[in-house]
């Protein structure tokens, strides 16, 4: 099934292309209709797939994300020291990766508002 999903959707997108750039309106309905078959059934050969996966790929993935996870802890990404008042912020610059850019950066002082 997954060979003829594939085939069929090559199919329909080629099809579909000469309807368009031949000006043949029932080439280019017969590509988007193949397309629109082919579609469920690459849907769900993602499922099955996505259902069939073993235990050895499920531990790969979570130490992979566990790793993830010590990488964001050792770059001080995660830990950020806490509160010593529950439910206030504490006002500290926040370290961010190298590769962040900011969009909008924190002014880390207050203008002074003098009245007129």
């Amino acid at each position: 099934m997954p060979v003829f999903a594939f085939i069929l959707l090559l199919v329909g997108l080629s099809a579909g292309v000469v309807g368009l750039l031949g000006n043949n309106d029932y080439t280019w309905r017969a590509g988007l209709f193949i397309v629109l078959t082919a579609v469920p059934l690459l849907i769900i050969r993602t499922v099955h797939n996505s259902e069939r996966a073993t235990a050895e790929q499920l531990a790969d993935a979570d130490r992979a994300g566990y790793i993830r996870a010590l990488d964001h802890v050792a770059r001080g990404l995660l830990d950020a020291p806490a509160s010593p008042t529950p439910g206030h912020r504490i006002d500290h610059t926040e370290q961010a990766a190298g590769n962040v850019i900011t969009l909008c950066p924190r002014q880390l002082q207050q203008p002074e508002r003098k009245a007129l």
